[in-house]
Parts: structure tokens; sequence; C-alpha cells
């Protein structure tokens, strides 16, 4: 009489699951809790992490994903994994009608398919993410060696050696001192890292003018009016030098410029080349130049006496947010000094390390030199509603810790649909003192009011921060979107990590490129909300 081996309802399914993947696929089942049931790597469906569930409850509790994202935010943290490498999760539900597949898919807010499983064909239901032959037997190799899993409790971020940091950033160095003080005989441009000091130096370029020729009319021009309260702050005391935006200084010199089509501004700059430029300012200085028109340029050096102080442009064309970066051209045929700043000093190296991962392009960057800090910190969230939850959480620990207070952290959406909502909910349950900046409040924005500031990434383009926590680095476009418009929004994720000075928290609920580059860069850890936190 033969002998019939009994096997659990876990053992069984996993039978089941192994008879539709292919005899070429490498598979690994688990021998500890901590770990995905099964991983599978597969020529043609990539990286695939199962877990069983046989309690019999209900499919659409959510401890079960959470527990499946856990262990594979673990495993990537854990072994080497190709850039760009995204990782399908699927869950198995052990039921008393039968066995249920549930895929958790990649949209905005997050969905999952829940179909009976089908034993032979099951991985056909998965989208298609070819492995080329190194980076599979690449995989293979790193996962017996490596499958080993930290246990961690998050208790808030630290951030010791804060203080020496803060000395470092007070003083002008050689080269910013130089582009402050510096003769040209036309324009100035001058460019360079995020974090360069383009901004100070901006302000201190018209600050020497101001002081040396106290007649003069100095004039600060800047996009939004967020940065114009933050120039508008470097500059105080000094009664010649106006800050304003491109539009309202337009207008009060009677001119219209066009604000949102290109073509627009270029027939209205030629109406007023038309009726005459009234040369009436004796240096004009222009920050965040890559978001200009050329016409907008155009109109301001049309302004400017010769002989005087000219016109300094300082822009990145990485920062380009708000349209192609393209004013430059505004400077064929004028005489051009070009500097550039070589070195970042607002933000840390973990922080640069960060934002090189989330440029357009990959590449070498010369965010150079960055001062030590804490290591940049990425935490998946199950949704949108609970990112704001664990967001609000970090910033109470911040403050209650005593090593922050509210005006040191900004909160950073990548878009306000769907965001702003969550966020005043979760921050007043909180009792975090905060105040959304919208256009209504930007004009009168006061980067030292005692409140954590909650804006998006284009009204912060300027600003900088002690902590900044992004929201939703999910809703940039795709990376093989060449579209001009998701060029230009992609770059929000670049421009948002760069506004933080020390410490940098990212949240997210679904993947994308950038997120998979962020979590194989060693300057970024890994947590999973709220499954990590002492809460």
């Amino acid at each position: 009489m033969g002998i019939e081996i009994l096997q659990s309802p876990t053992e069984s399914a996993l039978t089941r699951l192994l008879r539709g993947v292919d005899h070429r696929a490498f598979t690994l089942q688990a021998d500890a809790p901590d770990r995905p049931d099964l991983i599978i790597v597969d020529r043609t469906y990539g990286l695939i992490a199962i877990d069983i569930d046989t309690s019999n409850g209900d499919p659409a509790v959510r401890d079960v994903h959470v527990r499946l994202n856990r262990k594979v935010a673990e495993l990537s943290q854990s072994i080497p994994l190709p850039d760009g490498l995204r990782i399908h999760r699927v869950v198995i539900f052990c039921t008393s009608s039968g066995d249920l597949m549930s895929a958790a898919s990649f949209a905005v807010p997050p969905t999952r398919d829940l179909r009976p499983l089908d034993a032979e064909s099951w991985p056909i239901t998965l989208e298609q993410r070819p492995l080329p032959e190194p980076e599979f037997d690449g995989i293979r190799a790193a996962l017996v060696p490596a499958f080993v899993f930290d246990v961690r409790a998050r208790r808030g971020t630290q951030d010791p050696s804060r203080p020496s940091r803060d000395r470092l950033r007070i003083i002008l160095d050689t080269e910013q001192a130089k582009a402050a003080a510096c003769r040209v005989e036309e324009v100035l441009a001058i460019s360079g890292p995020p974090g360069s000091g383009k901004s100070l130096v901006l302000a201190a370029r018209a600050k020497f003018f101001a002081a040396h020729h106290p007649d003069w009319r100095i004039v600060v021009i800047c996009y939004n009016n967020t940065l114009v309260s933050y120039i508008g702050k470097l500059v105080a005391g000094h009664t010649n030098i106006e800050v304003d935006t491109i539009a309202k200084f337009a207008h009060r010199m009677g001119h219209r410029i066009g604000l949102e089509d290109e073509q627009d501004a270029r027939e209205m700059f030629a109406q007023s080349r038309a009726r005459g430029i009234k040369q009436a300012i004796d240096a004009v200085l222009i920050d965040e130049a890559q978001d200009f028109f050329p016409e907008w340029i155009e109109l301001m050096l049309s302004m400017v006496r010769p002989g005087r102080g000219g016109a300094t442009l300082a822009g990145d064309d990485d920062q380009a947010i708000y349209r192609t970066a393209a004013g430059y051209s505004a400077l064929t045929g004028h005489r051009v000094d070009h500097l550039r700043l070589s070195r970042s000093y607002r933000s840390t190296k973990p922080i640069l390390a960060a934002a090189a991962a989330l440029k357009n392009h990959v590449g070498s960057t010369e965010d150079d030199g960055g001062l030590d800090g804490e290591p940049v910190d990425l935490i998946w969230v199950q949704s949108w509603a609970d990112q704001a939850a664990a967001i609000a959480w970090e910033v109470r620990r911040l403050l209650d810790s005593g090593g922050r207070s509210p005006r040191d952290i900004g909160i950073l959406v990548t878009q306000k649909r769907g965001t702003l909502g969550s966020l005043r909910r979760s921050l007043d349950s909180a009792a975090v003192p905060y105040v959304i900046i919208n256009r209504m409040e930007a004009r009168h924005f006061d980067p030292d009011s005692p409140d954590v500031k909650v804006m998006t990434v284009h009204a912060a383009k300027g600003q900088e921060f002690s902590v900044v926590l992004l929201f939703g680095l999910e809703a940039l476009p795709a990376a093989d979107d060449d579209a001009a418009d998701a060029v230009r929004r992609r770059r929000a994720g670049f421009v948002g990590t760069t506004r933080a000075r020390d410490q940098l928290m990212i949240t997210y609920t679904s993947d994308n490129v950038y997120l998979d580059r962020l979590r194989h860069n060693a300057a970024v850890r890994t947590w999973t909300w709220p499954d990590d936190y002492e809460v």
C-alpha cells in the first residue's frame, strides 16, 4: 500500500503555482516568515514575489498586501538588482471555494485584479518584463547568498551633525564672491547645480551694486511670488533694489508679455518694441532664467542703460519645470560672460545622490561637494491618504524630538489633486502647525514663519528647507515619455529633492523607474509604513 504525503495548504498552493512556471525559470521557496513564500526569476515576466494566504479571510483587507510589500522592499535593499527592475507582487488567497489570485497594479490610486487562479497558465496574466540573460543570471546568483532580512523599527529621523553643516553655509566662498562682484560689459550668465548658491549670489550682486551705486535703479526679476519674498528678504534695507515677478514688473513699465503661450509672448514683445522700450534701469538680475521665455529676457535687456550694471542671469537647465530651457537664445548678439558655480553647498551628499537618480538622463552629475549627512528615507505607503498619515507622523516626531521647529520643514507635493485634503486632515489630527502656500499666499510667503510649509514643487522653486518631505513621487510621467510637457514635469522630482538642505524623506505608493533608481542607491534607506514604525 502506498504512503500518501499530506501537504499543508501553503505547500499545496505552491505546487499548483509551479505548474504554470516555465521550466527554465529560477524558483526559490522561503524558509522564514519574513520572506516571500515564493520568488520566481523568469526570463519573460521578470522577478515575481508571491505570498500565500491561507486564513480564508477577506481578500480586500490590506494587511496581506502590506506584508508582501514589506518583504519586497527588504528584498530590493538586500540584493543588487538592475536599475529600472519592477517586481511583480502576487498574493494567492486559499479560500473554501477555490484559490484566488491578486496581482497589484501600478495605477494611482493602486488597484488589484482579483481572479480565480489558473494553475496551468497564471503567469500570462502578468505584464511581460523580459530579463536579458546577464541580468537573469545576476539576480539568480545574488538571491541565495544575500537573502537576509533585517528587522528594523523606525523611531523618527535624527540629524546629529546638522550644527556643523550650518556653520559652513553662512559665508560666500571665493567662487561665489567672484560671481557677486565681477564686472561685465553686457551680460553675466551664472549656472551651476542646485544649492550652489545662484540665488544667493544674485542677491549679493544686487547688494554690491546698490552699495557702490546708490543712485542706480536695480531690479531683480523672479518667476514666481514665493521667490520674490525670499529674494526680498535677502536684499532688505536697500531702497534702490526692486524685486518683482516678470509679469508685474512688465505691467508697471507699461508692457504686456504673454504668460502662457510663447507665440503670444513673441507678438507682445514685437508690439512693445514697435512702440519703443524705455531704458529705465541700471542693472537687472534674473533668477531661474531657465523658465523664462526668450522674449521676456529680451524685454528686460532692452530696458537696461548701457555702460552700467548690465544683466545677470542665473539658472540651471536641469531645473526647467515650467517650459523648455530656451531663454538663453535671447542672448544671441550680446556680449556674454559665463561663470559656472561648480559646487553644491545647500544639500548633503546623500540628498545630492538621490537627486542625481531623478535626473531625466543618467550620467555623471557635477553636483560636486555636498556635506556629510543622514541617508535619504524612501517610504512605501499603501495609499495616498496613508502617505499623508505617514508624513504627519514623521513631522510630529521631528517636532517632539526638539531637533526641528516647524519653520525648518517643507512638505512638497508633486500635484495638488488628491493630496492637499488628505494632508490637511492628517496634519490637523497630529496637531502640526502648518500653512498651505497657494497662489493667494505666495506673494506674502515668509519662509521664517512659525509653521510647516505645504506647497507644490513648482511653488518651492528657489526655496530651501532643512527638512523636505516629498509626497507622491510616482505621479511623475513615465521615463520614456519624450513629450516636452512630460519632460518638464519629470524634473519636478529633481527640483523637489534639491530643496532639502539636511534631510529628505520621500513617500510613494506605486512604482516607477525613478523609485527603482532610488531603491538601488547606497545613499537611500527604505521603509514600509506602518510596519516599520513604532506607532
